[in-house]
């Protein structure tokens, strides 16, 4: 199989997983389980469970997880530990409902303003950052087995060196969200 259709199933793979986690997070009850204990390693607890500068770990350390995760069993991990993020997401998704059924947009209070924009902060940042990272994660690993069967190589094309981009931008999201955090306590 050539190298892009690679890439390209190991996308549908990992936003596959995460959409089929997320599901049975949300609508079949999953919320609470094994797959919710192992999506706590790399997802972001809701806004209620942390203090003011709990973001600045968690973004970086979730994306640096979902790297280091997703390259366990040759790729396979990535699947796993993306639904587990799907399932931890959904708990985040049933906090912002919740804020959000007894939000009067007349009144809305500075808490559950900042609240938003955390949870935002994880849907729209953090998340698509996680998916990129066990991308990346999977790709190398791939190129692992590859290696150990005794494939010839082109050198790697910045897998280390997106990460560490990937890095620096969670690090400074997380920084947002310790801001939204403090504010919202």
């Amino acid at each position: 199989m050539r190298d892009e259709y690679v890439n390209y199933s190991f996308w549908l793979l990992i936003i596959g997983s995460w959409v089929f986690g997320f599901a049975y997070g949300k609508w079949l009850g999953g919320s609470s389980g094994v797959f919710a204990d192992v999506g706590q390693a790399v997802s972001v607890p809701p806004p209620a469970d942390l203090i003011w500068w709990h973001p600045l770990l968690y973004f970086p350390l979730t994306v640096l997880a979902a790297f280091i995760l997703s390259q366990l069993f040759f790729g396979a991990g990535s699947s796993v530990f993306m639904f587990a993020r799907g399932v931890g997401d959904s708990a985040i998704l049933l906090n912002l409902e919740a804020i959000l059924k007894n939000l009067n947009v007349l009144n809305i209070n500075n808490a559950q303003a900042w609240n938003i924009f955390f949870i935002m902060l994880v849907f729209t940042v953090n998340l698509p950052l996680c998916i990129w990272a066990s991308h990346l994660g999977t790709s190398r690993s791939a190129r692992m087995f590859q290696r150990l069967r005794g494939k010839p190589l082109q050198p790697e094309s910045g897998i280390i060196s997106g990460m560490l981009i990937l890095l620096g931008v969670s690090l400074v999201i997380g920084f947002f969200g310790t801001i939204a955090l403090s504010y919202a306590a």
